[in-house]
């Protein structure tokens, strides 16, 4: 029997080989926080101040049951590799992600996602969640936000992954005659490596070893692609990637980036009383410009240069000239980003180019934000 904390290992049964009877199934809509209140039981894996039994729990909670699909399909699914346990970039439980193929096509390879709760942590102290809670509201809102990206021909199966629909299967427990079920995702298998993938591979004793990563140009290439590809999914398909870290961002061999991990994205259809920016009056009828929405001073902040202690997501694939010193990373915005082409990016708004925060940078910095239309100052 599965310990409070633990699970055994009959029960996570995800190993290349393994065969499943998958079946189509609708993902329920995201909840907690702005999305709305959460749908599931509330009860605390704690009884008695005594952590729950993971299996029984499980089985007495299972995953949101919601209405079948027009029709039913069903394949079997065969596992021919493990990758990782992914969820918020912890190391403590999260979805499993696969790969294998349908039936008996072995030359379609495709990435399952599989959201078991018996695999996540048992508790979120924060939202006071249970372990079934937090698979449930990983699937709801990864499901959707591909769901809403695919149909969108700017940014579905371009800068995401193709997405193969929502499925559901059940599994053996080491209760006789018991099963439970559990979702998953297919996806696209995208060829490349995460940006983090390169970074670690170029981690030695626990620093980055910048000749053994990609040349400088290169990974500059990869980051305004990234930077890119996060605003049109954002604008066009209006879902918020929600954490664009290296390793949430596929690599291709020529440099072109595909966005993955949707669990902590905002699908903005699903939310009320936070209505995407697009929509303000206010609102120009582009998207805004990187250079806004990666500025790394007021009246921004992005923190993808905010790396004086070289700890930042960012900090070991950004040039290391940069490390301490943002204005190269606002100047590198501005030659990237100062003259886009027409009708892709609004123009740089006039607060912003004549923000007062912009005295404190240095003259380079000024004299390139004066080319973009910044009200030179008074010659005393």
């Amino acid at each position: 029997m599965a310990s409070g904390t633990t699970t055994h290992s009959s029960s996570i049964p995800y190993q290349a080989g393994a065969q499943f009877r998958i079946r189509a199934h609708v993902p329920p809509e995201p909840f907690g926080g702005a999305y709305g209140p959460n749908p599931r039981p509330q009860v605390s894996v704690w009884p008695d101040n005594v952590p729950a039994q993971r299996l029984p729990f499980a089985l007495q909670y299972p995953p949101l049951e919601t209405p079948p699909p027009p029709s039913v399909t069903e394949h079997t699914f065969t596992i021919t590799g493990t990758k990782t346990l992914r969820r918020v970039g912890i190391d403590d439980g999260g979805a499993h992600v696969v790969t294998g193929h349908l039936g008996q096509n072995k030359a379609v390879s495709y990435v399952a996602k599989i959201y078991d709760g018996l695999s996540y942590p048992f508790e979120d102290p924060d939202m006071g969640w249970d372990f079934m809670t937090l698979a449930d509201a990983d699937y709801a809102v990864e499901a959707w936000a591909y769901k809403t990206i695919q149909p969108v021909p700017t940014v579905g199966a371009k800068v995401v992954p193709d997405y193969h629909g929502a499925w559901t299967f059940s599994v053996a427990t080491d209760e006789p005659g018991r099963r439970r079920w559990v979702r998953m995702l297919l996806l696209q298998l995208v060829p490349g490596e995460t940006v983090f993938d390169k970074i670690l591979r170029a981690t030695k004793d626990g620093a980055v070893r910048y000749d053994l990563l990609p040349d400088e140009s290169f990974r500059l290439h990869v980051l305004k692609r990234t930077f890119e590809a996060e605003i049109s999914i954002w604008w066009d398909a209006e879902v918020t990637h929600g954490d664009l870290e290296p390793r949430n961002v596929m690599v291709q061999g020529d440099g072109s980036v595909v966005l993955i991990d949707f669990n902590q994205a905002v699908v903005h259809r699903f939310q009320k009383h936070w209505p995407h920016a697009k929509y303000s009056k206010k609102a120009h009828h582009l998207p805004p410009s990187p250079i806004k929405r990666r500025w790394p001073f007021a009246p921004g902040g992005a923190n993808f240069a905010n790396n004086e202690e070289r700890d930042g997501p960012w900090a070991r694939w950004i040039p290391q000239s940069w490390l301490g010193n943002k204005e190269l990373a606002a100047e590198w915005l501005l030659k990237t980003w100062g003259n886009p082409p027409p009708n892709k990016y609004a123009p740089l708004p006039k607060y912003f180019l004549d923000h007062p925060a912009h005295k404190e940078r240095g003259p380079e910095l000024i004299a390139l934000l004066e080319k973009l239309g910044r009200k030179p100052a008074e010659k005393k």
